[in-house]
């Protein structure tokens, strides 16, 4: 009888150390968000933090909290790339902001691609800049299905076909994500930065 407590009891303590453990998790993903929406938010009272250095950390926090498809996973030995296609707004912020920085054990690198190519198309996050407005619907046919996350502040991004629309409200850095894309792209989002976003579909 005393045996058969005690089993029930270890069980019990194991089972609530395993619900605490996800509560903590969680509890720190949403801290990390939050934070980051809280500077975004604070952006006009902090003039060292210019728009592009804040969009950065928004890149960069998206490739955290994204998983890509087992077999990209798996090449151990390959960077993330963060791609900017196009004229590139960042200048030196993306590049001093991942420096020396790694996510799932991997290197994080900034590459520039002055057009769309295969090369492009192989970037793990990619973000379409503004000058290449007239070639969306082509860029976006090119990468449909593949595992490349999407990234502009193209208008209505997110509900032209794009994965993630950066948006400027309020002196705050906003984001929309259109899930549907992101699945078919086979991308994972985790829950709590959908909370934070307003999640669009396409126009059609």
């Amino acid at each position: 009888m005393v045996n058969r407590q005690w089993t029930a009891l270890c069980v019990s303590v194991f089972q609530l150390t395993r619900v605490m453990r996800q509560v903590w998790l969680n509890l720190t993903l949403a801290i990390g968000l939050i934070s980051l929406f809280v500077c975004g938010s604070m952006a006009a009272s902090a003039p060292p933090l210019n728009e592009y250095e804040l969009k950065a950390a928004f890149l960069y926090n998206f490739v955290k909290f994204t998983e890509w498809p087992a077999e990209e996973s798996s090449k151990s030995d390959a960077p993330i790339v963060i791609g900017v296609l196009g004229k590139d707004p960042f200048g030196a912020a993306l590049d001093k902001l991942i420096e020396g920085e790694t996510v799932h054990n991997k290197k994080i690198v900034a590459r520039r691609f002055p057009r769309m190519d295969d090369t492009a198309a192989n970037s793990h996050v990619l973000f379409i800049s503004a000058s290449e407005e007239q070639n969306l619907a082509a860029i976006l046919k090119l990468l449909d299905r593949q595992a490349v996350l999407t990234v502009s502040e193209i208008a209505n991004f997110a509900q032209r076909g794009g994965i993630i629309d950066l948006k400027k409200e309020n002196n705050r850095i906003v984001f929309e994500i259109n899930l549907f894309t992101a699945r078919r792209a086979g991308l994972a989002m985790n829950a709590q930065l959908l909370k934070l976003a307003k999640v669009v579909r396409d126009r059609s």
